[in-house]
């Protein structure tokens, strides 16, 4: 198949993009930047503006299927589905493959399926909602159309749930959590994910529109810290008091996230030491998982065991030098330093 992948120079669009190639087929890379396509397996790179429905059009024109992984501000992503939608409608595209977000279901507790309402409460969740109806709405008209909801997705240079936590936890503002930290950590693996797309689109008559991407049995956010921390030779681990860590989401936070912002438009974003923002330190302790048995089916349950997946990320970063913050760049005052003696606030492994 020719497959067109929108938001390619991305986390999951790379994934996607190598997994189609090694599957065989024709994979075309479809971003803002084509400098950002640098060691893609595309069989082509495009340039296009995801939110221009002329140039998605003639992105898609020709295409057998669609992939949507733009990420970008909540407009911006509305606009591109759109784009996407009339395009694939108005082509030959066969299938387009959307990728939303576990986000859609907002704060849901216990155990939550695909035909939970979306009840998202936040920025990111309210976007992808939005986008999943536009998707819904063109399926209406004819479109062939599947809605893939991953959770945690990480991974091999994983902004959010590797790298940051990684920072975290060198810097020890991150560790045991205690109490706080027995939510459930789903974590979803980037090729699983990208799996999951490739299964999507070579599924003559897909059994589902909608499928949850996530873990059968997720660890708890305590146990996945450690784990990797232990990994990262950031030990003894760190214990993280509750007053801490609202201090972290309610005062240092807005701060750090204003100068993470600011250091982005120029290109320095590293140099800030990452927040806990409200919305992560919300995760550690929410006790919810996803049903994803739909797409265990799928992809015949291919997954990733997480703890050995961690252990081989672990390993390349320190292989590689990074994380390891510059000595006090990543640590708030009052933080222990790392090689701080065990002391109040520290614990064993």
């Amino acid at each position: 198949m020719r497959i067109v992948v929108l938001g390619a120079a991305g986390f999951i669009g790379r994934a996607v993009i190598e997994r189609a190639a090694a599957s065989g087929h024709r994979a075309v890379a479809a971003v803002r930047d084509p400098r950002r396509a640098g060691g893609l397996r595309a069989g082509e790179v495009l340039s296009v503006d995801a939110t221009d429905r002329a140039a998605v059009a003639a992105a898609v024109d020709g295409a057998d299927a669609v992939v949507n992984c733009v990420m970008a501000d909540p407009r911006s992503m509305a606009e591109a589905t759109h784009a996407v939608c009339e395009s694939a409608l108005a082509g030959e595209a066969t299938r387009v493959v959307h990728i939303s977000s576990i986000a859609v279901y907002g704060a849901e507790t216990g155990l939550v399926g695909e035909d939970a309402p979306l009840a998202a409460h936040d920025r990111y969740g309210g976007a992808k909602a939005r986008c999943e109806g536009i998707v819904a709405a063109a399926r209406g008209r004819g479109l062939d159309a599947v809605i893939l909801r991953p959770a945690l997705v990480y991974g091999p240079g994983s902004p959010l749930w590797v790298t940051r936590i990684a920072r975290l936890l060198q810097a020890r503002r991150l560790g045991d959590l205690g109490a706080s930290g027995d939510g459930f950590c789903n974590l979803v693996h980037v090729d699983t994910v990208a799996a999951a797309v490739l299964a999507a689109l070579e599924e003559p008559a897909p059994a589902h529109r909608v499928y949850n991407l996530a873990p059968e049995d997720p660890p708890t956010w305590n146990r996945y810290l450690m784990h990797f921390a232990r990994r990262l030779g950031a030990v003894p681990v760190e214990r993280i008091t509750p007053r801490r860590l609202a201090l972290e989401r309610a005062l240092a936070a807005p701060v750090l996230r204003a100068a993470e912002i600011a250091a982005r438009r120029v290109g320095r974003a590293d140099a800030v030491p990452p927040p806990i923002t409200p919305g992560l330190a919300g995760l550690f302790g929410r006790r919810v998982r996803y049903d994803a048995a739909r797409a265990r089916d799928l992809v015949r349950g291919e997954a990733v065991a997480w703890e050995a997946a961690i252990d081989a990320i672990a390993a390349g970063m320190l292989q590689q030098g990074r994380p390891s913050p510059t000595p006090g760049r990543d640590r708030l005052p009052g933080t222990p330093r790392p090689d701080a003696s065990l002391g109040r606030g520290s614990g064993p492994c």
